[in-house]
């Protein structure tokens, strides 16, 4: 017999040991488990960014939001604050005239802050 002895896989399952089969199982069903996880948890942010999208047209509706004022509002998710305004919005937790000034307010501060040049006071 030679020095060197090489590994031989086995090319069916058959010819796995059970702790084998039983690792490969775990990993596999690990993977479909996350995977189905991480596709359930895309499904509900879609679905609860679409509700807030029709409680904000529900308010254009009735006439409590000005149609500018709810474009801001649905083009406000790019921060996590504007986020959690909007969604405060479609729980009926802040009326949609504070979320206007919240948004105004959040804006207007982050655009003066990006104008002051770094080491100076506003």
């Amino acid at each position: 017999m030679s020095a060197t002895t090489s590994i031989q896989l086995p090319l069916t399952l058959a010819g796995i040991n059970e702790e084998s089969l039983m690792a490969m199982v775990i990993i596999f069903g690990s993977v479909i488990i996350l995977v189905g996880i991480h596709s359930v948890r895309r499904i509900l942010d879609t679905r609860t960014r679409e509700q807030t999208k029709r409680e904000i047209a529900a308010y254009v509706a009735e006439g409590t939001i000005a149609p500018g004022d709810a474009a801001m509002i649905l083009q406000a998710g790019s921060t996590e604050t504007e986020q959690k305004i909007a969604d405060a919005v479609a729980w009926g937790a802040i009326k949609p005239e504070k979320a206007e000034v919240l948004l105004r307010t959040l804006r207007s501060d982050s655009a003066r802050s990006s104008r002051t040049p770094a080491g100076q006071a506003c």
